[in-house]
């Protein structure tokens, strides 16, 4: 029923320094696949579209899978909804369970057009590690994640300064896109890999599609990222998603 109830509220409601880590927003994801006959446009329009108020999230993103391994095989994209605290998500969820069940629905639901797994239902916390970046804006970007698993005896605080320092080492070479370190608070059993205690992962979203190339032929041209840091942990290659916005509120 919680479950439900989370997931209700996601469809329908439709520059620090050094090692300290500051608390980070909320982003509840489930991965969700297209009916038959639906379209990645379909999709989003109708998200765009839908009527919302107070009760929504603060932000709603549609991450849609292109280099990303296995994952294309079970789904499409992956729905992913930003409340700023445990208190705001709670509260905000409690009143949509309130309002009344005959209240004025869309004529056309979610269901209709995208199914969602409720078995990939989690909960991250995102901490953004360079506050004066560059930011996205507009309607839609390229991003990149990349999950990592900690060293033995390193912590998320060093992963924190870590990508900091990567942050930093692209800002020299030109590029200031946002970066965030996720680490998991809440999420299925049995993942080890950012949902057990050593895990978490990397996003990197430039503002717009063509500062994701620049930033990606820094890299190829020969932009060192690592240089003069220590890697605390290890992980796989990145991942490619175009993300959508459509839905945002002051504050995000």
């Amino acid at each position: 029923m919680v479950l439900g109830s989370m997931l209700s509220v996601c469809l329908f409601a439709a520059s620090v320094q050094g090692q300290e880590r500051p608390p980070g927003a909320l982003i509840s994801l489930i991965n969700c696949s297209l009916n038959d006959g639906t379209s990645m446009a379909d999709a989003v329009q109708w998200a765009r579209a839908a009527p919302r108020d107070e009760t929504a999230p603060n932000a709603i993103f549609f991450r849609q899978a292109f280099y990303a391994g296995s994952y294309r095989a079970s789904s499409d994209f992956t729905m992913a909804a930003y409340f700023p605290s445990y208190g705001e998500m709670v509260g905000r969820t409690g009143a949509r369970l309130a309002l009344p069940d005959n209240r004025v629905r869309p004529n056309t639901r979610a269901t209709d057009l995208f199914t969602c797994d409720p078995s990939t239902f989690r909960l991250n916390q995102s901490r953004t590690v360079n506050p004066g970046n560059d930011g996205f804006s507009g309607d839609a970007t390229l991003m990149t994640t990349r999950f990592c698993e900690l060293n033995e005896n390193s912590t998320v605080d060093d992963a924190y300064a870590f990508v900091q320092g990567v942050a930093r080492n692209y800002q020299a070479g030109g590029d200031n896109s946002l970066m965030q370190l996720y680490t998991r608070e809440l999420g299925p059993v049995g993942e080890t890999v950012i949902g057990g205690r050593s895990g978490l992962a990397i996003a990197t979203v430039p503002a717009t599609p063509a500062a994701f190339a620049s930033r990606m032929d820094l890299r190829r041209e020969g932009l060192n990222a690592l240089e003069g840091l220590t890697l605390p942990m290890t992980c796989d290659y990145p991942a490619m998603w175009v993300t959508y916005a459509v839905h945002r509120t002051g504050g995000n």
